[in-house]
């Protein structure tokens, strides 16, 4: 093969490294190999190199053929949940040192539902850096942007000293009003560029120029605090790639969508921290936009928790203002939403009330679940749906034991409680998944959205077991099990398209002056293309816009998209117009108040160069039945089900549940009542009428 041949993705979990590697000729093959926290690289090579084995090449045979190598990664986001970042400094306006560690008045910010009802546990969110690295240099910059106080460098060097002193690793600098002028943010990186060389400097004019000074600081430190880990891991991985042949680009998904070169992440590592399930959520927009569904629930299930995404008008929802470990931060990413429910989570009984729960402590990949025979001695999901005959081995050659599972389940459940083992694991998979559908109901109806409207996409190892319970739930007509949906991260990353984004908020009446747009997004385009042209594969790059309007003196602001062209009076009309309809649409009809006035808060560009997308094919696609059966219980009726292959079935052929189909490292369960079938490329599409 020659080079540009492969395109790989690459997606690091906590237990699994997945790797899925597309030829140009719509080969697919898929790799995964144990993450190894201690040196998450060498676990990502170790991937690879299995998924190059499917197609009978080497690491090096299969490095030097691939165009790109793109890959979500948690490293980033593990160094913050375990808090083990870097040393930070802070460098604020004189008079703001306490900004962060105030955060909001409200403790109960980020809190999940339980802790937010218990006052008593109400705290503010973990200070990331000492407080004595916190040091406010004088200067002073209007609300127009004009230096009322020019920035008084003695300061910035005392506080490079005692950074020095403190042996900081990385310094953000947040003042006042900087997204306005960042002059004097920019001659603070210089100063720390030079004393200060082997540091990592964030400046926030450069990450987020967006106002309100709590969300940018936070955010600031934030993406210090993971630099030198991110850094030093996609250095290390690079180095590895290349000494094994690899001459591509080396992508990162971002957790805003797409992906970058990693040069640029390591500016801005914040943008991984949801890395991997960004990559499943692209993905489902890629592979709805070729079977035509323009909205999709992209519901991801593993072992350990439940995420769920939107795709609206075939594109990802975004989330302008996230919450990630209880920091409000102010860079976008994809909205996902997740719950600590999944094949590895505990089934238990409360000591209070008797009730069964489902999670969110979870088994993990260690000992497992008592059906994996490594020392698992409490029920999980999995271990129910062994009892009742899902599932009989794993990933395809993990065999499961229903003896232990029975044990497990009978032990901590179903004696308890004086029922049978079988309603005991039905108990079991009815709690969790109803706890999945409310979370898809959060994600949907709360937000304006009926689920009814969209097709539900089940990926991850465990989703295609349950899908067919908690779709059933919300009244979706219809679920689609992706080709390679266990992978189905890896797959996104393989597939996603090159995006570069720069935002500036600009607060303002609406309409500005003729011509402020154009002015403002000429800049705004030509940052977002020169980064985009760094890594692009093809020449080919397109310009999206966007503007945050909100009515005058409210708080929530909506995005509304902005044609391509210059802007004038018709286009300000329609943006208008397209703004209250799309307010009305979130926040009811008759919200939207037009004689309050409108304000612009913000602008928001970005530049995409489209990766090649090739779609897997099936070479070997023409069995016309079952390949065995297997005994299961559904509703308490044990019924042996016909059992077919999912990658060699015949498309088109009708499939009736109770049925199962048996990819290389997933089940689906066709329920009774439901119909499913498998088109060209491997998809499974599920017809829900119901299961009992």
């Amino acid at each position: 093969m020659t080079r540009g041949h492969l395109q790989i993705g690459v997606d690091s979990g906590g237990t699994f490294t997945d790797t899925v590697i597309v030829s140009d000729d719509g080969r697919v093959a898929i790799g995964k190999a144990p993450s190894t926290p201690d040196a998450p690289a060498r676990g990502v090579v170790d991937s690879i190199t299995v998924a190059a084995a499917e197609l009978g090449l080497g690491l090096e045979e299969a490095l030097s053929a691939a165009s790109i190598v793109a890959h979500g990664t948690t490293v980033g986001l593990n160094a913050l949940l375990t808090r083990a970042g870097a040393e930070v400094g802070l460098i604020t306006t004189a008079g703001f040192e306490d900004v962060v560690p105030m955060a909001r008045m409200n403790k109960a910010v980020g809190l999940d539902h339980e802790s937010f009802t218990d006052s008593a546990a109400w705290s503010k969110p973990p200070l990331l850096l000492d407080r004595s690295n916190i040091v406010g240099v004088r200067e002073r910059v209007d609300r127009n942007g004009t230096a009322l106080v020019e920035l008084d460098e003695d300061d910035v060097l005392d506080a490079i000293e005692r950074f020095r002193a403190a042996r900081v690793r990385a310094v953000a600098v947040c003042l006042l009003w900087s997204f306005l002028n960042d002059s004097h943010e920019r001659r603070v990186g210089e100063l720390l560029a030079t004393h200060l060389p082997d540091v990592h400097v964030t400046l926030s004019s450069d990450l987020v120029p967006r106002i309100g000074e709590y969300e940018r600081a936070i955010t600031v430190v934030v993406n210090a605090y993971v630099a030198p880990v991110v850094r030093n891991y996609l250095a290390d991985l690079d180095e590895r790639l290349r000494a094994a042949s690899f001459g591509g680009s080396f992508l990162v998904t971002k957790s805003s969508r797409g992906v970058q070169d990693a040069a640029s992440i390591v500016a801005r590592p914040l943008e991984t921290l949801k890395s991997g399930p960004v990559g499943g959520l692209a993905a489902a927009a890629t592979i709805g936009a070729a079977l035509g569904h323009d909205h999709v629930i992209a519901s991801d299930v593993g072992g350990t928790s439940f995420d769920v995404g939107l795709v609206v008008g075939g594109r990802p929802q975004h989330a302008p203002r996230p919450m990630l470990d209880r920091y409000a931060l102010a860079m976008p990413m994809v909205d996902i939403e997740s719950i600590g429910t999944g094949g590895g989570s505990i089934a238990w009984l409360d000591p209070d009330s008797g009730a069964l729960r489902v999670g969110p402590q979870s088994a993990g990949a260690d000992p497992g679940p008592a059906c994996y025979r490594r020392g698992g001695q409490l029920p999980t999901v999995t271990d129910a749906a062994v009892v009742l005959g899902y599932l009989d081995r794993l990933g395809g050659s993990l065999e499961l034991d229903r003896g232990a599972a029975i044990e497990a389940v009978s032990k901590e459940i179903a004696v308890p409680l004086g029922i049978s083992v079988e309603r005991a694991a039905e108990g079991i998979l009815d709690v969790s998944n109803a706890q999945m559908a409310d979370l898809v109901r959060r994600v949907t109806v709360l937000r304006g959205y009926d689920p009814r409207d969209f097709v539900l996409y089940a990926f991850g190892g465990a989703a295609p077991q349950y899908a067919g319970r908690y779709a059933a739930d919300l009244g979706v007509r219809s679920v689609v099990v992706p080709v390679f949906a266990s992978v189905f991260s890896a797959y996104g990353a393989a597939t996603s398209d090159l995006r570069a984004g720069t935002e500036l908020d600009a607060p303002c009446p609406f309409p500005p002056p003729m011509g402020w747009f154009d002015e403002r997004f000429g800049e705004l385009e030509a940052r977002a293309r020169a980064e985009v042209a760094a890594a692009a594969v093809t020449d080919e790059v397109a310009v999206q816009r966007w503007v945050s309007l909100r009515f005058r003196r409210q708080v929530h602001q909506l995005e509304v998209p902005l044609p391509a062209g210059t802007v004038g009076d018709a286009i300000v009309e329609a943006l208008r117009d397209d703004f209250q309809a799309e307010y009305e649409r979130t926040f009811g009809p008759g919200t939207a108040y037009a004689d309050a006035g409108i304000e612009l808060v913000g602008l928001r560009v970005e530049a995409v160069s489209p990766l090649p997308t090739v779609m897997p094919t099936r070479p070997d696609a023409s069995l016309t039945g079952p390949i065995g059966t297997r005994e299961a219980s559904f509703g308490g009726e044990l019924v042996a089900c016909p059992v077919f292959d999912g990658l060699r079935t015949k498309a088109g052929l009708p499939i009736s549940g109770p049925a199962f189909v048996e990819q290389s490292t997933t089940t689906l369960v066709v329920y009774p009542g439901q119909q499913a079938s498998i088109d060209e490329i491997g998809n499974v599409t599920l017809e829900l009428g119901g299961h009992q």
